[in-house]
């Protein structure tokens, strides 16, 4: 399976995959607690599973990655991936145990998520050759996380939870359905060096500080979504708003999400990547800040704007940083460690703290997201003193 010969009807087809990908997210991330809470699974369970989840990324992930840049047999990887994970959601609805619910649950996260840095890598390929931008296509990504989410809610509300794992199910297939259409691997620019192997990858991107001191700020701004993933939902909810308005707000945060992707070249331009991460990383911390704060729908909505420096700003950053910094022998396996950082490792400890005081003080798990959003300022300055010293 080597892809479309077609590079244009590659890169649209790339679009929509982007589009299908992020909008089972769309339905996942918010809702799949609440199927969990329908088979009678307890809130502290419901974040014990969710947390768990993000644990197998970290293996699957970087091995995933250096397949990828070692055969170039990207589009057979994201088949079978997607292939494993169609049979996780049909086994759920199955499972009559919370043991059998965790064992689907991880196995479905060793899997997934490994697409990610893949349709990353293609898209970063795509984008330069046909002269589209990595953030116009990931802001497709957005939109199907937002018009999936609506829509997932409003199913939800007017029927039952079930329909989280048959939406599941549908955008899958419609994934599988694309992979033949996605573009061939394009090969490198004329600014690039020629593509050499690279024995260990992963070694080379760990051996560049100021890299590893970039995806790590970014790795801490992203991973700080982990109260937002388990739990928002949740919270809001025993406070006393509705599955619909719940979708509402989710979509808010897109859609601001959505806007500065198309923004983003530009701003990058003119500000550099490490600059947008730190200014990511404040305004993320401002954003949990608040949410801990109120339960008030119009000022949940306004914080929710910030989404658009917590999830556009920080990741269109790294990825400029990564294109214009990484081989392309090592690209991957770069993108591969932003990936497992922040929805692997940060992401596991976020949600473990903020479950921990969830139990107790629900606001408190905002508050220490914030905390991890601001651990990333003192990571950025670092990295930039780094990078002076090497041009030095």
């Amino acid at each position: 399976m080597r892809g479309n010969p077609d590079a244009r009807q590659g890169a649209i087809a790339l679009h929509g995959f982007y589009f299908l990908y992020y909008g089972l997210q769309g339905v996942s991330i918010p809702f799949l607690p609440l199927w969990f809470a329908s088979r009678g699974l307890d809130p502290a369970l419901i974040g014990l599973i969710v947390a768990t989840s993000f644990l197998p990324k970290i293996l699957s992930t970087p091995v995933v990655a250096h397949v990828a840049d070692q055969t170039g047999r990207a589009h057979a990887l994201i088949a079978s991936a997607l292939a494993a994970s169609l049979v996780m959601f049909v086994c759920y609805p199955f499972s009559q145990t919370s043991a059998w619910l965790l064992a689907i649950t991880l196995l479905l996260n060793a899997v997934f998520p490994a697409v990610l840095p893949l349709m990353d890598r293609m898209a970063i390929a795509s984008g330069r050759g046909q002269g589209n931008s990595y953030t116009v296509m990931r802001a497709c990504g957005s939109l199907g996380f937002a018009a999936v989410t609506v829509a997932g809610g409003y199913l939800i509300k007017t029927f039952d939870a079930d329909w989280v794992i048959w939406l599941s199910i549908v955008l899958i297939l419609a994934c599988l359905a694309c992979v033949r259409l996605l573009p061939q691997a394009a090969r490198p620019a004329a600014d690039e060096a020629p593509m050499e192997r690279v024995r260990l990858p992963m070694r080379e991107v760990l051996r560049d500080r100021p890299l590893l001191m970039c995806i790590a700020a970014a790795s801490l701004v992203q991973a700080s979504n982990g109260f937002l993933y388990s739990y928002s939902t949740l919270y809001w909810t025993a406070s006393g708003l509705s599955t619909a308005l719940i979708s509402l707000l989710w979509v808010v945060g897109v859609a601001s999400e959505v806007l500065f992707f198309f923004l983003a070249p530009r701003i990058l331009a003119r500000t550099g990547a490490q600059w947008l991460i730190l200014a990511s990383a404040v305004m993320t911390a401002i954003r949990w800040t608040g949410l801990s704060a109120t339960t008030d729908p119009t000022l949940i909505a306004a914080l929710q704007l910030l989404q658009c420096f917590t999830l556009a700003g920080n990741n269109a950053a790294i990825m400029w940083y990564i294109t214009r910094r990484v081989p392309a022998a090592c690209k991957t396996s770069a993108i591969a460690l932003y990936a497992m950082l922040s929805g692997g490792v940060f992401m596991f400890a976020s949600i473990q703290l903020g479950g921990a005081l969830y139990r107790s003080f629900a606001p408190g798990g905002f508050l220490v997201m914030a905390l991890c959003a601001v651990g990333a300022v003192p990571l950025v300055v670092y990295s930039e003193r780094l990078r002076r010293r090497q041009k030095s």
